[in-house]
């Protein structure tokens, strides 16, 4: 369900939507609160991936490379 509301804008950001055709407006707000919601998810988890490696010990790649193995023989037929 689509909601109306009123919103406020810094001029700069009135001047990019003003050029847009009346019937498209709505749809650029939307991608572009879409795309800043998926960008600000991703910053999120890339910050708390980076707070657990740094609280976690370090691991040997050939230790990884073997899990990684391991785990796609369990899942062959």
């Amino acid at each position: 369900m689509a909601r109306r509301v009123n919103i406020m804008m810094d001029e700069e950001a009135w001047r990019v939507i003003e050029k847009l055709p009346r019937g498209s407006r709505s749809r650029a707000v939307n991608a572009a609160i879409r795309e800043w919601s998926g960008a600000s998810r991703k910053r999120e988890a890339s910050a708390r991936m980076d707070a657990l490696r740094a609280r976690l010990p370090a691991i040997e790649t050939d230790r990884i490379v073997r899990w990684i193995r391991e785990g796609r023989e369990r899942r062959l037929p």
